[in-house]
């Protein structure tokens, strides 16, 4: 099957195929009910979904609701008599789990063989931190404020294997190791970044994986380590052929991945506080490996 005849086959089951996965994965959210007060009408697992439906459809958490409620064959797939109100919606993001929403695009991703060739990279998502009035207010211009995505991304199948969200984006070379240690290892060949990633530690942690570091060296570094200095000076004696022979091309693949999730999520965050910011890109990170899951089931791979 051909590349638009695969497109046109994964979109026209897009709807059917996200809401029987997030099902799926919304058996692994725990519903923690009290023993004080009257039990909640909607559980975290169903929340769970319709945040993963809200989301994928891009709208507002009131127009998503509005909507749901004159839908009554998604409500009674839910097993829901009403659809829940905005503000509960809001607060079942809050109660999410984040290391649970990291297992589960985990999961996702291990549904296909284990990459061959990572590419590192990190991008900011933007949010906004004062309306007009706090400009009035103030009597100064309030900034655009960006919340870092770090992510490690299967070059053969754009798919996310494992990401870090953090305040503000900077200092992205401390975020290989950890990202790399979710990566599964086996039959791992090659490791993609750009010169922000540079660092022995990086290079000898990626060797001692048994991978080679695709990392462009920076000016004037001292080769010290035995990795290192082998890249350094293979790099150096050829820059261009040493690019060629490594395929090091393929790390702009994250860089399409992350246009990816702008182009269909937008390049902006509608929640405020860091913590609802950081859950929001982590279901999105889990939309777009789904996406990429149902592309690749379509395409036969």
């Amino acid at each position: 099957m051909n590349y638009q005849s695969s497109y046109d086959a994964a979109r026209s089951r897009h709807i059917q195929f996200l809401l029987d996965e997030l099902i799926k994965l919304s058996n692994m959210v725990p519903n923690r009910t009290s023993t004080f007060g009257r039990p909640p009408d909607f559980p975290l697992s169903t929340l769970f979904v319709l945040l993963g439906l809200k989301f994928d459809s891009g709208l507002s958490y009131r127009t998503f609701v509005a909507q749901l409620t004159f839908n009554p064959l998604l409500l009674e797939r839910l097993g829901l008599a009403r659809a829940p109100s905005y503000s509960i919606l809001q607060q079942g993001m809050e109660r999410l789990d984040t290391q649970l929403l990291h297992r589960m695009y985990r999961l996702i991703a291990r549904k296909r063989p284990p990459p061959k060739n990572v590419a590192v990279d990190s991008t900011g998502f933007s949010h906004s931190t004062g309306g007009e009035w706090m400009s009035l207010r103030f009597k100064k211009t309030l900034k655009r404020r960006f919340t870092a995505l770090n992510a490690a991304v299967d070059t053969d199948t754009l798919m996310i294997h494992s990401v870090r969200v953090r305040a503000r984006p900077g200092g992205d070379a401390k975020e290989l190791v950890p990202l790399l240690r979710r990566v599964p290892h086996q039959g791992l060949e090659n490791v993609y970044g750009d010169k922000a990633y540079i660092s022995r530690k990086n290079v000898q942690f990626i060797s001692d994986l048994g991978a080679y570091a695709g990392i462009e060296p920076k000016k004037r570094l001292r080769a010290r380590s035995r990795g290192y200095k082998k890249l350094i000076r293979e790099y150096r004696r050829d820059p261009e052929e040493w690019k060629r022979s490594h395929n090091y091309g393929r790390r702009s693949l994250v860089e399409t991945v992350f246009g990816m999730m702008k182009v269909r999520f937008t390049g902006s965050l509608s929640s405020r506080g860091f913590k609802e910011q950081r859950r929001e890109l982590l279901i999105k990170v889990i939309l777009h490996d789904l996406g990429r899951l149902n592309f690749l089931e379509c395409e036969r791979r």
